[in-house]
């Protein structure tokens, strides 16, 4: 529901009407009514529950300031309202029975539809009181504060109006009449109570052990069991050998949830995979398939642009010709008939593959008939079910560290459990995700052991018991939003800060401590819909993305989770996929939230143009449909998405839409939003992306004043109006854009409309190169915004500093410096930003960030420092500190040992403990340092315990295009336990590279002097390109996979003798190659060992 500001404090007097009919009396009694009335809506639209929250004590009061005489013109209303509130409780454990019923149950599915029906017209009508008290508050109550919304006013401003008074409080009367009929029916139904009423309490998790797993901690080496090393590397080999055929098919088979996916994807991402094949295409295979869509998809993951093309015969042509320039590999995930293989891909992949042999398909599948009608004669894998001790390592490793110990203890219930899952490890993973969610207790876990749901019969086959009981155990809350990733399509992406807004804007966010989502306590919903985000994904319900992104993870729906998940919602949620398609026009339930994945047609189009209850249309690219007029069918939509579209005359009608919370614009071809947006006054979330026609934000934007989230980052927004500061409610504002007006009395700046913000949790400012002034910056009041957890400072000027006149240069640059001075973080912030900075020096609190007021940073990415000559010394005592990025610094020539130097910590006593430097740092990255010369780090001594030597933590680096001759000792130590991930390019100076023994996978590039690799003694792959001088590579006995790239090298390196991989790669020269071809050959012999060699010119 919309956000409500506190009601203005009047008077008595004031607040009472001076008169009173019968009919206003009827409308207030009515609304008091409906509003306890919906709490019997419960588990299903908890949003009602805040409503209550803050409407009922206001309705409450008015009743008390009327006289005696008028409550009795209630008829009767009193007596019904104290009787709903008797009967509250026992309704809202009658709706848990309901739940379940309603799966196999037809009639209870009946009455759970009415129930919900009759809620969402009630928060319908409660929006248009809003909306009319809104009105006549702006025409008549000018001298209030303009941005104060009270939850009282819109019932007074509705006894003022008796024509408005009439027409809702008929409407009101017609809902009342609905849930009167609705709770008679349940008494009919005879629910049982005790289901409700008897839950068992769960003892609740502490808040820092239930959110460990955090983004950055989730382990997918270990998520999935350890199996999957063993088959991975199997199904590997099987790709990359036999290289004489022209096209080869490899299979995965197994029932759904048993991993096939998971291992298709590990497959697809392997460094050997990698560097085998020049193109690498994902294609999900659904059961009803569309042709045009399944050729685009394949053209665009080759890196191609299919220009929306319609004929299937020419798009097969250009997958042809593109996948004949290279060796190809092709996943073909989740078959469930050859018809896609048949009717669509074989022509073009077979074509492809007389030019390219040694191309391949994986298929993943159900169905070993299927795997043969593809021609999988080569390999079938099948996956098996895990066994007893498996599944119970699977199932520990669910659950956060801090449960762990000791949970051996409770081994025999956990094996129970276990059965249950029958190996599967979907399942099992699930279950864990609910155990980790209660207290690692035996009473806890029987509770789960003996839970009902797992009794539950009569369930179709889209539902998994084991996932029922999940599903049964989130909150009402956390149920709807479970339900709404749904909504997007397979294979799609669940962005955190899309989703998160959505389901904010939907109502399905509840604040902390029963406040109300209509009150002025909803500066928690996202810090809250957060929590919602992380629980799903600790509960392994949504699975998150290996990507980094400086707003977090994105995730993925399994597919049988999002099956169960699509039954459940079925009622209420359509996603126009090809396999749904030709039901379009079946749906008879009045659809609320509708995805159109997939190019639709027009006639197609008209018909879902009918479900005009809807509360969410999010529609992808589809060149087809022609929006505009057609928005007029859905007036009652929270949640808008368009992408690639006909905008058409959108623009005009997007302001008819008076419910609209969140609004997101792709690709389109508009050139600003509507100038009447006041219109739109519930819009809380603005996003615009690929609109390159929009310029400017429309003056009147001004006037929404519940705007809480707003991204113009990839949109082409120069400027913002003047006032832009009074926009208070914002929490996450990317894309500001800083821009300086000189004319006028003193000027303006962009920038000093940040300073009222005080609300924003994420902030990106940019252009900050057109700061005249550091008192501009210093209006922004930066430091001062308690709630600030992400901050990206940007500059864009940096590039031309090279040009400018020196003395102009030196200018500019103490300006920035002064401006960035004034953009001190606050202390809460966990992402910080910086790119484009061309001063000489970093601000002082960048020198002062590892002091007290920043304990609590996680990211650190600095970007284009181009004038920079020093990096910060009090980076590593940063204690939260888990990614670090420092890109393109040309003018740093030295690191000293300042940089990862330990600290002494004092215990009290006397006694002094050493703290390593950059204890929790697990990424780092530092890039195109071009005049870095010197890495100043010596091992630390044998004294010094393991945990205390500098970034213990330190799993993934990538250092490249310096100067630096060597790696430290202090990096390159025997002691170092957690770095499993090397990449090294284009250092022109490095000569060895030695002693990383953790090491698992290495990649060099473009190291010219680089004469040894040695002391890798876990490392298992490795890809070398254009190191002409490299003579030794020893130390690798566990070697499993070589990529050797260098189309200048005349003869094979002689360490090639010398070490054993099951797989090498060779890209050389058509010479070398053609040495090659014969067995007898000195070259050849330096390779006959290797059970598996590909050469490639």
């Amino acid at each position: 529901m919309s956000p409500c500001l506190p009601p203005l404090i009047l008077n008595r007097e004031s607040t009472r009407p001076k008169r009173s009919t019968t009919l206003q009396v009827e409308f207030v009694g009515s609304l008091y009514t409906h509003v306890f009335a919906c709490i019997i809506k419960g588990t299903y639209a908890r949003a009602m529950s805040a409503i209550l929250g803050a409407l009922a004590p206001y309705v409450k009061k008015l009743i008390a300031d009327m006289t005696e005489e008028e409550v009795h013109k209630m008829l009767g209303v009193s007596s019904e309202i104290g009787k709903l509130e008797r009967n509250t409780e026992s309704l809202k454990y009658f709706l848990t029975d309901a739940e379940r019923r309603r799966i196999t149950d037809q009639s209870v599915q009946r009455w759970v539809m009415k129930l919900k029906s009759a809620m969402y017209d009630a928060t319908n009508i409660l929006d248009i009181c809003q909306l009319e008290a809104e009105k006549r508050r702006d025409s008549k109550c000018g001298n209030m504060e303009e941005n104060v919304v009270g939850c009282l006013q819109p019932l007074l401003f509705c006894l003022r109006n008796p024509v408005f008074s009439y027409k809702i409080g008929n409407r009101i009367k017609e809902l009342n009449q609905q849930l009167d009929d609705i709770h008679k029916e349940a008494k009919d139904f005879k629910f049982d109570i005790n289901i409700g009423s008897n839950l068992e309490l769960r003892k609740p998790i502490d808040v820092e052990q239930s959110s460990q797993k955090m983004a950055s901690e989730f382990n997918h080496s270990t998520i999935v069991g350890d199996k999957i090393e063993k088959d991975t590397k199997e199904l590997v080999h099987e790709l990359i050998t036999n290289d004489n055929l022209d096209i080869k098919v490899v299979s995965i088979v197994g029932m759904g949830g048993i991993g096939k996916t998971t291992l298709a994807q590990k497959i697809f991402k392997e460094p050997t995979i990698e560097g085998h094949f020049k193109k690498k295409i994902w294609l999900s295979i659904t059961q009803h398939f569309n042709e045009i869509d399944l050729l685009r998809t394949a053209i665009k993951h080759c890196g191609e642009d299919h220009g929306w093309e319609q004929d299937k015969t020419l798009l097969m042509r250009t997958l042809t010709d593109i996948l004949s320039k290279g060796r190809f590999l092709l996943v073909m995930d989740d078959m469930w008939g050859v018809e896609a293989w048949n009717h669509v891909l074989s022509v073009p992949i077979i074509n492809a593959s007389h030019k390219q042999p040694g191309s391949r398909i994986l298929i993943t599948t159900r169905f070993e008939d299927l795997a043969w009608k593809m021609r999988a004669f080569f390999h079938q894998h099948h996956v098996s079910l895990l066994d007893e001790d498996d599944a119970w390592s699977l199932l520990k490793k669910q659950i956060s560290p801090n449960q762990v110990t000791g949970i051996d203890r409770l081994k025999d219930i956990g094996r129970e459990i276990l059965k249950k899952c029958n190996g599967l490890p979907l399942a099992i993973k699930v279950m864990g995700g609910l155990l980790s969610t209660r207290y690692p207790s035996e009473h806890e876990w029987q509770v789960v052991l003996n839970h009902p749901a797992w009794s539950v019969t009569g369930l179709p086959p889209e539902l998994d018991n084991r996932l029922y009981l999940s599903y049964e155990d989130l909150s009402p809350q956390l149920k709807q939003c479970f339900l709404y990733c749904s909504l997007f399509p397979k294979g799609q992406e669940i962005l955190y800060l899309q989703i998160t807004s959505m389901w904010i804007s939907e109502g399905f966010v509840q604040p902390h401590n029963g406040s109300s989502i209509t009150s002025s306590h909803d500066d928690q919903l996202e810090e809250v819909a957060y929590e919602y985000y992380k629980d799903l994904i600790k509960r392994n319900l949504i699975e998150p993305t290996e990507e980094f992104r400086e707003t977090g993870y994105g995730c993925t729906m399994h597919d049988v989770v999002r099956s169960f998940a699509e039954f459940m919602t079925r009622e209420e949620s359509l996603v126009v996929v090809q396999e749904r398609q030709a039901n379009v026009g079946g749906v008879t339930s009045p659809v609320r939230r509708l995805c159109i994945g997939q190019t639709i047609s027009e006639a197609e189009w008209v018909i879902l143009q009918k479900h005009k209850s809807l509360r969410t249309l999010i529609i992808m690219p589809n060149p087809s449909i022609k929006l505009g007029e057609a928005l007029g069918s859905f007036s009652f939509l929270r949640v808008l998405y368009i992408e690639g579209v006909d905008s058409g005359s959108l623009v005009h009608f997007l302001s008819q839409l008076k419910h609209l919370r969140y609004l997101e614009l792709w690709d389109l071809d508009i050139s600003g939003l509507p100038d009447d947006i006041d219109k739109m006054k519930f819009l809380q979330h603005i996003v615009l992306g690929g609109c390159n026609k929009l310029t400017h934000l429309p003056s009147k934007i001004l006037k929404l004043s519940r705007l809480r989230f707003l991204n113009i980052t990839w949109a082409n927004v120069k400027v913002v109006p003047k006032g832009f500061g009074g926009l208070t409610s914002l929490r996450k504002l990317y894309g500001f854009p800083v821009h300086t007006e000189m004319e006028g009395n003193g000027g303006w700046c962009s920038l000093e409309e940040i300073g009222p913000l005080s609300q924003l949790r994420h902030l990106e400012l940019r252009g900050l190169e057109n700061v005249s002034a550091s008192s501009w910056a210093e209006k922004a009041m930066i430091s001062s915004k308690r709630h600030l957890s992400i901050l990206q400072l940007r500059s864009s000027s940096s590039r031309y500093m090279g040009i400018m006149d020196e003395v102009v240069k030196q200018q500019q640059q103490q300006v920035v410096e002064k401006v960035y001075e004034e953009l001190r973080p606050p202390p809460c912030i966990e992402n910080l930003l910086i790119e484009g900075f061309f001063g000489r020096r970093l601000p002082n609190w960048m020198m002062e960030l590892a002091s007290s007021a920043f304990k609590s940073l996680k990211f650190l990415t600095l970007k284009e420092l181009t004038c920079c000559t020093q990096l910060p010394d009090s980076l590593c005592l940063l204690p939260c500190l888990e990614l670090m990025n420092i890109i393109d610094a040309p003018y740093i020539k030295s690191v000293g040992p300042d940089f990862q130097a330990s600290s002494s910590v004092a215990m009290g006593g006397g006694v002094t403990a050493t703290s390593a430097a950059f204890p929790n740092l697990r990424v780092l990255y530092l890039v195109d340092l071009c005049e870095w010369e010197d890495w100043l780090w010596a091992e630390q001594g044998e004294g010094v315990p393991a945990e205390a030597i500098a970034m213990p933590a330190l799993m993934k680096m990538g250092i490249g295009n310096c100067k630096l001759s060597c790696l430290p000792p202090g990096l390159a130590s025997n002691r170092r336990h957690a770095l499993r991930t090397m990449v090294l390019y284009k250092l022109p100076n490095l000569a060895y590279v030695d002693t990383f023994p953790s090491v698992v996978e290495l990649d060099v590039f473009d190291c010219p002097e680089l004469t040894r690799i040695s002391g890798f003694s876990r490392l298992q792959r490795i890809r070398i390109v254009r190191c002409q001088k490299l003579k030794v590579l020893e130390g690798v006995p566990e070697l499993d996979s070589l990529v050797l790239e260098d189309y200048t090298m005349e003869t094979l390196p002689e360490y090639l003798r010398d070490v054993g991989p099951r797989y090498l790669k060779l890209i050389c020269s058509v010479e070398l190659y053609e040495s090659l071809l014969s067995d007898t050959s000195s070259e050849f012999e330096k390779i006959r060992h290797i059970r598996s060699c590909n050469i490639d010119f």
